[in-house]
């Protein structure tokens, strides 16, 4: 099979839309978009439009974990869950205005038991002999042990499995140590990582001190800005298609990591892979609710997003 996305920390995504936001006002709709969510979720839902299936693997806890887990099977994807009863799984709630502008309020979810925590990372490295790649996304879980981030990598690596993570702090730190090979974050999530202000002088730097371990793609997104990315093949700049509305930012991020994992399983060259990236995140911002893209148009719009290399 082509990929497994990890998602451990599960969730009940809900998008609502109002018309402005406006500070100390009581808003009142008619409905939310309800759907199962989290980095990972958004991420098979978007590789799904490419017409590419990958199963799901994570935690779910109490009510809102039977909710989760029985949408995703009804919806057909493959599930790799472990399921505990230390809490509710959580709840992420997105609230987006006419013009675009939206807040994301998420719950930080409950502690994961160790007992937990050892069956899914047994489980892992049973299944992953199966996969050419493992996507890692979202924030970690509560609770997890030192040293959960550096046995998923060594256990992909033990059957020449592709590691790509977009979390931060402490668990990506970890990932990066032990070998992790790719990572796609956001500006704020690099300057944490490197200790230091983006600027792709210091990303191609960083990715240098890095390659001895593994490393072998980073990519760096900023919103509506430029993106980067640098690899073997050198450093690039990603200039994303103007868009002449927006609906939601919310999940643009999981859409990229997913057309650069289409693209990626495809065999396709850097430069293409970076477009198709950048077309599907711009396609995801047409929509309300993370990781809907509409395939003809993430398309279009990586044929419009301009790659320059750098060096």
């Amino acid at each position: 099979m082509n990929a497994v996305i990890i998602n451990l920390n599960l969730a009940v995504d809900k998008t609502a839309l109002i018309p402005e936001l406006e500070k100390g006002r009581v808003y009142r709709f008619p409905n939310a978009i309800t759907m199962p969510g989290g980095k990972g979720v958004n991420v098979a839902r978007a590789l799904r439009a490419f017409g590419m299936d990958s199963p799901l693997a994570g935690f779910v806890s109490g009510y809102n974990g039977r909710w989760i887990t029985k949408s995703l099977e009804e919806q057909g994807f493959r599930l790799f869950v472990e399921r505990h009863e230390g809490g509710e799984s959580r709840i992420c709630y997105t609230v987006v205005d006419k013009s675009g502008r939206s807040i994301d309020m998420n719950e930080n979810g409950p502690a994961v038991p160790a007992v937990n925590q050892g069956r899914f990372l047994k489980r892992f490295s049973r299944i992953v002999s199966g996969f050419r790649v493992a996507a890692i996304c979202g924030k970690a879980s509560t609770g997890l042990k030192k040293g959960f981030y550096s046995s998923l990598v060594r256990a992909a690596a033990a059957h020449g499995c592709f590691t790509i993570f977009d979390t931060s702090g402490p668990p990506l730190q970890e990932a990066l140590a032990a070998g992790a090979e790719g990572i796609k974050i956001n500006r704020f999530e690099f300057e944490e990582l490197s200790g230091g202000p983006f600027n792709p002088h210091r990303l191609a730097a960083f990715f240098r001190r890095h390659t001895p371990k593994g490393l072998k793609t980073l990519m760096v997104t900023d919103g509506p800005a430029h993106a980067y990315a640098v690899s073997p093949f050198g450093l690039w700049r990603i200039s994303p298609p103007r868009l002449a509305r927006l609906k939601s930012p919310t999940g643009a991020g999981d859409s990229f990591m997913a057309g650069f994992l289409f693209g990626f399983l495809k065999g396709y060259d850097f430069e293409h892979t970076l477009k198709l990236a950048s077309g599907a995140a711009a396609s995801d911002c047409l929509s309300l609710g993370a990781g809907l893209i509409n395939r003809a148009q993430a398309l279009a719009f990586a044929q419009k997003t301009r790659v320059t290399r750098l060096g």
